[in-house]
């Protein structure tokens, strides 16, 4: 009577030991599909930054162009306006009085 009633306690703990164990591994399996699902997000995260420091490069180099042609450009306006004023009335290379 002893004995089967110790056993009847084991096969309980091994029961219960036995559902822990399933669940147990359910959990690991949840865990291990959300890793994934991680892992693509990261993936996903460094892709989009690479990019955007992609962008961010490509912008400072076109900004740093238009810098350069717009300089250029006031340089020419600035020359064109001074010869300009040569030509002007009233000035000393005026040709209207000849």
């Amino acid at each position: 009577m002893m004995s089967s009633l110790a056993n009847v306690i084991l096969f309980l703990a091994l029961v219960g030991t036995s559902l822990c164990v399933v669940l147990m591994y359910r959990k690991l399996k949840q865990f291990e599909n959300h890793q994934a699902e991680y892992r693509k997000a990261f993936e996903d995260s460094i892709a989009a930054l690479g990019s955007a420091g992609d962008a961010v490069r490509t912008f400072a180099t076109d900004g740093r162009v238009t810098l350069d042609e717009l300089s250029a450009r006031i340089d020419e306006a600035k020359s064109l306006a001074s010869q300009l004023e040569t030509f002007s009335p009233g000035s000393r290379g005026d040709l209207g009085t000849a």
